[in-house]
Formats: C-alpha cells, sequence, structure tokens
C-alpha cells in the first residue's frame, strides 16, 4: 500500500544525547521503511566515496550506488561542501539498547512470531512486539531517559531501534497496533534523529516532550501534555499545524480535527490519600464536560511501574484490596469525543486498619442464668486493645455497660434485662510508636419483648 493511499500515525521526537550502541547482532538487513528519509551528508576535506563506503555504508561496495544517485564522476576526488543524498537503507548502523524496566501482570514479547512471557529487565530488540493483556502493564526504557508506558490490552511492535553511524542519529519507530501508549521523549537536537510511534491513521511528530496516542481500528488520539506535536496526515507532513501542550486531536481516514483543550485534572474527594478499609477506593471531584474517568494506580512516583487502572463513568473506583505501601494515583477525565484530560498525579498511603462488628449476639442458657456472646473482628498491623459499650434505646450518650482494656475481640454479659439496646466496639492500635483509634458503628440488639 503506498503512503499516498493510506494513512499512518507517527509521533516523531528528535533524541536527545547519543545512544551509547550496545555490540552489533546479527540480522537480517534493514529495509527501508515507510517515512525512512535519505541523509544528507555534507562532504569533508579528504573524503572519499571508497572511504564513505567502509566507514558508513553496509557494504563497502554500495558506494557505487551513492556515486550514481549523486552523479559522481571522480569518486576519489571529491569537492568539499558538496552536500550527498544517501539513502537510508544503504546506511550502517547499530543497535540501540532498551530494556523492559517495569511489568505488571500478564506481559509477552514475540520475536518471529514465538511469544514468551517477559521478565524485568529482559533486552528490546527491533523486530518485536510487546503485548500487555488485560489488567496489565510495561513500560520499556532507552539509554537517554526516554519511555513508552502501555496499559492493558495494548500491542506495540518495535520497528526501529537503532543509531546510524554517519550522523550518530537514533531512529527509534514504535507502532501502536492497539490500545494506548504515554511518552516521555528526551529532547534532542540532532535533527536527523527520530522517535515516532505510529497508529493507522495520523501523524504525529515532536521534539522532546510528553503526549499520549490511543488506536482502535480506523481511529486514534493524540494528546499533548508538554511541549507541541506536530499532527496531520502523511500528505500534509511536515505543514501541520503544531498541537500545543493541554491539547488534543482526533484522527481518522477522513482527517484530523482541529485541536481541542483537554479536560482539567480531577481532583481527589477528601480521605483519598488515607487508605485503611479492606478495599482501597477513590472518590473523585467532579470535572464539567467528563464523559468517564481514568484511575491509574503505580509503586513509583514516575508512573513507570504501573500495576492497576479502572476507567468508570462515575468519579469514584474501587480496586480491592492492597497490601500496605505508598502508592501513587494519577486521575484523568475524558471527554466525549474519548480525549483522555491532563493528568493529576497523589501519592496515598495503604494501611489497612478494620473494626467489624461480627454476628448478632444471641442468648445462651447456662443454669439459670443467660449469657450474651458479643464478637466482632479487626485486621490490619499492629497491636489493638478493645473498648466495649452497651446503650439504652433512650440514652446513647451514657453507658450502661463500658469495658475498655480487652485484649480479646468479644465480651460476655449476663443476665440482660429485656429491652432495645445498642452496641459498639473502638479499637485502639500501637503500631510504630503512633497510636490510633477507630470507633466502630452502634449495632441495634432486642432482647425479649
Amino acid at each position: 500500500m503506498s503512503l499516498g493511499s493510506s494513512l499512518f500515525a507517527t509521533a516523531l521526537v528528535l533524541a536527545a544525547t547519543p545512544v551509547a550502541a550496545a555490540s552489533p547482532a546479527k540480522r537480517a538487513p534493514p529495509r527501508p521503511a515507510v517515512g525512512d528519509r535519505p541523509v544528507n551528508y555534507v562532504v569533508q576535506p579528504g573524503d572519499t566515496l571508497i572511504g564513505l563506503g567502509r566507514s558508513y555504508l553496509r557494504k563497502p561496495s554500495d558506494y557505487r550506488q551513492v556515486q550514481t544517485a549523486n552523479q559522481i564522476s571522480r569518486p576519489k576526488a571529491m569537492p568539499a561542501g558538496k552536500t550527498l543524498i544517501i539513502a537510508s537503507n544503504l546506511l550502517k548502523t547499530t543497535p540501540i539498547a532498551a530494556r523492559l524496566s517495569a511489568l505488571s501482570g500478564q506481559v509477552e514479547i514475540e520475536t518471529n512470531g514465538q511469544r514468551a512471557p517477559a521478565r524485568a529487565g529482559v533486552a528490546i530488540h527491533e523486530g518485536q512486539r510487546i503485548i500487555t493483556g488485560p489488567g496489565a502493564f510495561a513500560t520499556f526504557e532507552m539509554e537517554d531517559a526516554s519511555r513508552v508506558t502501555l496499559p492493558s490490552n495494548t500491542t506495540v511492535r518495535v520497528e526501529r531501534l537503532r543509531s546510524v553511524v554517519i550522523n550518530n542519529a537514533p531512529q527509534r519507530v514504535f507502532k501502536l497496533e492497539q490500545g494506548r501508549a504515554a511518552i516521555q521523549a528526551t529532547p534532542n537536537p540532532n535533527p536527523d534523529g527520530r522517535f515516532e510511534v505510529r497508529t493507522p491513521v495520523s501523524i504525529s511528530a515532536v521534539r522532546g516532550t510528553e503526549f499520549r496516542v490511543g488506536a482502535a481500528g480506523d481511529r486514534a488520539r493524540t494528546e499533548v501534555i508538554k511541549g507541541r506535536v506536530g499532527v496531520g496526515s502523511p500528505e500534509a507532513w511536515p505543514t501541520a499545524p503544531p498541537v500545543p501542550a493541554g491539547f488534543g486531536v482526533t484522527a481518522s481516514r477522513a482527517g484530523v480535527s482541529l485541536p481541542v483543550a483537554l479536560l482539567a485534572p480531577p481532583r481527589l474527594a477528601d480521605g483519598g490519600q488515607s487508605q485503611g478499609d479492606r478495599t482501597v477506593h477513590f472518590a473523585l471531584q467532579p470535572v464539567t464536560g467528563a464523559a468517564a474517568y481514568r484511575l491509574q494506580l503505580s509503586r513509583d512516583a514516575g508512573f513507570v511501574d504501573l500495576f492497576a487502572e479502572a476507567t468508570q463513568n462515575e468519579p469514584a473506583a474501587d480496586f480491592g484490596a492492597l497490601d500496605n505501601g505508598t502508592y501513587f494515583i494519577r486521575l484523568t477525565a475524558l471527554d466525549a469525543q474519548g480525549l483522555e484530560g491532563l493528568p493529576a498525579d497523589y501519592s496515598f498511603d495503604r494501611d489497612l486498619d478494620v473494626l467489624e462488628p461480627g454476628a448478632e449476639p444471641r442468648a445462651e442458657q447456662n443454669g439459670r442464668h443467660r449469657n450474651f456472646l458479643f464478637r466482632w473482628s479487626a485486621a490490619g498491623d499492629g497491636v489493638r486493645t478493645f473498648r466495649f459499650q452497651l446503650f439504652s434505646e433512650t440514652d446513647v450518650a451514657s453507658p450502661i455497660v463500658d469495658q475498655p482494656g480487652l485484649s480479646e475481640p468479644q465480651l460476655t454479659l449476663t443476665d440482660l434485662p429485656p429491652g432495645a439496646y445498642s452496641w459498639r466496639v473502638s479499637a485502639t492500635r500501637f503500631k510504630n510508636g503512633a497510636i490510633t483509634e477507630k470507633v466502630g458503628p452502634l449495632r441495634s440488639l432486642q432482647i425479649g419483648r
């Protein structure tokens, strides 16, 4: 399919300082890809085509192709300052090092059609595909600190991961086949370097920025967090106007939309940064214009090590149980077109501290006496003592039974008279030198008629 008859998405970022090349691996010769551009080389004093062939071409004998293309009559005597145009597929390259820095859930790497489970630290190479399953996440990084983060149900193919020797220009091209990707690209002054993320229907070009790309069928979107991104079809490139930070566009085979202001970042409701209940639950303050909300959990403040995500129509989400520790949450709002808004990041502390009443107490006859066993439960780290209080129905301010200092989560009362009561338990927890108190809810109890 020709470039003129199809659209593809590209996010181009000129890389930062030259990347140290890894040891060359034995691979098939590189083929020109859609969008590969020839390299301009300015002849230096003493240069010869034969010498350039030895130093910079994959096959030294290919200097003859350069000679023909540039109409050089004397390959051993070229005028200094002349500009040679050299096809990219003739040029010698070295691999760029990249590694899978973090992953969670089912992540696979496909090599030559064979899939295998991924592991943290594994090297990433050209031609491989990185696949995240449901509830899975992966981040891979390059040596200049550029990184690509993939949430669940995403597939990315590594099209290019190399540096061109003649101009030391890194070439990093990733094809987003489905799903979403968040990109942080380190800027580079080298005009021949590129960092691309392609989807089927648009092209986005930037010079060092933070942005997101999503692809689903024949639709794509680009959202700019930092920097500026030129977005348009290949036919319009490179004249497409840049999209500034805080704006996004959607793309289809019909074209690219006008920039739309991204929704403001949501704010976390009070209490969200302290999570002590059995399940981790977050509530957000609603954002005007939001059709949905996305919440992401990470183990680090840079959101490299993602491990959970939820997209909800309502400004709230429940993530279930979670081990104690300090974590981070990123909040965004999505508009009606699916454009994801600006993020808000928060830290939160997970410290399980649960106090729950047990089953309703029942009378058990013991000789002439009736015993009522009250039970409750507690969960979380630390040492606890409990306080039991029983109130009459008409006075919940003054307990008729007030028993502090209980070490076990139960208490037996004997021969309670018929009537309506309410009861509750509080727990005092000692942990890491700190003392905290948790008060359980009032529970009703009816004895006799």
